[in-house]
Order: structure tokens, then C-alpha cells, then sequence
């Protein structure tokens, strides 16, 4: 089979591997699309402590069963059915496992990180990871529901939407799901903010309010637009210096920080405001079991082709990495493998 394989830092390339066998309690999949993320950007780049070459990547992805292998007769997968991937590998004996928590596991491992995944014609999968979505979805669709799911989970941390005023700052894909969760969830003024250009059109185009942090202070907008008191809620979908800095001054008291995105390393945070401002931060890692659920239900409505920029066959996938270095109109970039 045709795969996009990691080879070393900075090296992908697709070649022709053995196809995956489909062990017991595992199905194997026809994967027909999948999306590349930062996570995959970061493998690419060598700096992720985990994943190791070769290896295949790919976490969002969605196909058909095209073989099952179950110890359970009464199984509700069956071949042929449309799927997609919970891709989280769990210990199942820590705090976090053994209390509900397993998205946060100690030892918390993923598909396409710490074993082969979706950028292959075909991937096996254990049946319990396995998530099946309605025939009138396309595969397309399917990829995004991964993606997705860390923007639900996200609200779900924030818990009951009491908020008028949200900052997303970041616009890349994240972010802007996690703006179009916000106007799910009946929020009215929403700011997305960025530095890059093309990313904030892309925003406007989804019908955002916006504002380029490189032009202006968006600490002055909100301020304006709250009457000095600050949004009721941010969601950093940044990971950047800047963004860890300035996230306090963008807050009123007693309001919410949502932290969305990973920092690769420790920024520089106000403290001072946490405190004084009685500010409550929040941690987020990937997503819950139910957050899939949730994002499966909300996936069809989504401007899907609005948020995937770019889609490529399996035999040219390595142009994806390349494209998503580049700050020019990139979005989700999607390798077909069929």
C-alpha cells in the first residue's frame, strides 16, 4: 500500500509498504481522508519527544471498515460502514483513567504518533477507537470531526455559556473552530484575532468580526467595546509569547482563560492579574469521549469548504508540509488516499 511516512527530520516521503494485518478486536480501515495538523508539523520538524521514524502519521483521518476481527459477536461495526478514529492509546490504570479522565492519562499516547496512522490507503485500528458516522457525511467531513472535537472539548471546560463578549486569539484551524463553536453556542460578539493577513480573511469570510494584532492593540478594542471592563471570556489558540502575555489584559475580573493551544516551552504570564483580577485559567488536552460525540452531531453543519484549503493525493501528501509552513491562505490541508 501507498503511505506518507516520517523518515527522519525534515524527510517525508510516500512509498510502498506492507498493508497493515487486522489483528483481534481491531478493524482495518480504508482510510479515504485525513488532515494534517500542527502535532504532525512538530513530528515533521523532529521536535516531538515521542514519535519516532519511520513512522506513519496522521491522526485525523476517516474512511471504511473494510475487514473486522471481534471477539463480540454483537459488535455494531460491521464492513462497509463509514468511520473515523478516536485516536487516543490509554494505560487504563491511572488516576485519570480509573476516574473518567482518560484523555489526560499519564501515559497518554495517539495513532499516528506512537503507532502508524492515517496517512496510509489502510490502517488498523482497535474496534473500541472506533467512532461510525452517518452515509450522508462525506469522508471529507469525517476528517474534521478529530479537529473539531478539541474545539468542543474546549467549551465543555468553560463550562455553561454565561458569557456576551469571547476572544479567540489565533485563526488557524483551531481557532476558528472554536469561534464557530462559540456562535453554536449562541454567543453574539465574538473577536478573532491574529497577525497573519490571510488567516484573518479567512475568519471574515465565516462571518467573524476580526482584528490583526500586528496593526493594533486588541486590548484597546475589546476595552472599547466591553466599556473598559474586559471580555468575559478568552480562549488562547495562539501558543505564542505574545498571546501568553496579553491574555490577562484582555480578561475582566472574575472572567475565564480558556488555554486551548500547547506552548512548546514556558511563556511569560500575569500572575499579578490572575490574582487581582480573580481570573480563572483553565487547562485543555485534546477531548473527552463525549466531545466526539458532540462534534460528530455538529460536523454537518460546518462551512466545510470554507475551512479545508487544500487537498492533495497520497502520492503528493509531502507538498501538504510544505504548504502549511507557508503563511499564504493555508487552512486544513487534507490527503485523499483515494
Amino acid at each position: 500500500m501507498k503511505a506518507l511516512r516520517y523518515l527522519a527530520p525534515g524527510v517525508l516521503k510516500t512509498e510502498e509498504i506492507k498493508e497493515p494485518l487486522c489483528g483481534k478486536d481491531e478493524a482495518l480501515i480504508r482510510v479515504h481522508s485525513a488532515g494534517i495538523c500542527g502535532t504532525d508539523m512538530a513530528i515533521f520538524a523532529g521536535k516531538h519527544p515521542r514519535a519516532k521514524a519511520p513512522l506513519v502519521l496522521g491522526h485525523e483521518f476517516a474512511g471504511e471498515i473494510i475487514e473486522i476481527k471481534s471477539s463480540d459477536i454483537h459488535t455494531k461495526l460491521a464492513v462497509g460502514d463509514k468511520v473515523t478514529v478516536y485516536p487516543l492509546l490509554v494505560c487504563g490504570k491511572c488516576w485519570a483513567c480509573k476516574n473518567g479522565f482518560s484523555h489526560v492519562c499519564r501515559d497518554l499516547k495517539l495513532i499516528g504518533i506512537d503507532r502508524d496512522g492515517g496517512f496510509a490507503e489502510y490502517v488498523n485500528v482497535p474496534l473500541d477507537l472506533i467512532v461510525k458516522y452517518p452515509e450522508d457525511l462525506t469522508y471529507n467531513q469525517g476528517a474534521l470531526i478529530e479537529p473539531l472535537a478539541v474545539a468542543v472539548h474546549a467549551l465543555e471546560m468553560a463550562g455553561v455559556p454565561d458569557w456576551q463578549t469571547a476572544v479567540v486569539v489565533g485563526c488557524g484551524p483551531i481557532g476558528l473552530l472554536v469561534g464557530l463553536c462559540l456562535k453554536h453556542s449562541g454567543t453574539e460578539a465574538i473577536i478573532l484575532s491574529d497577525i497573519n493577513a490571510h488567516r484573518l480573511e479567512r475568519a471574515e469570510n465565516l462571518g467573524f468580526r476580526t482584528f490583526n494584532s500586528s496593526e493594533g492593540e486588541l486590548v484597546q478594542l475589546v476595552n472599547e467595546i466591553t466599556q473598559q471592563e474586559g471580555a468575559d471570556i478568552v480562549f488562547e489558540c495562539a501558543g505564542s509569547s505574545s498571546a501568553a502575555l496579553q491574555m490577562c489584559e484582555l480578561i475582566r475580573p472574575r472572567g475565564k482563560v480558556i488555554m486551548v493551544s500547547v506552548h512548546k516551552e514556558p511563556h511569560p504570564v500575569d500572575l499579578r492579574a490572575v490574582s487581582f483580577k480573580e481570573i480563572t485559567m483553565i487547562g485543555t488536552r485534546v477531548y473527552a469521549r463525549n466531545s466526539y460525540q458532540k462534534a460528530l452531531q455538529m460536523v454537518k453543519d460546518l462551512p466545510s469548504d470554507k475551512l479545508i484549503s487544500h487537498k492533495l493525493a497520497i502520492d503528493n501528501a509531502a507538498e501538504g508540509f510544505e504548504l502549511m509552513q507557508k503563511p499564504e491562505d493555508v487552512c486544513k490541508v487534507i490527503i485523499n488516499t483515494s
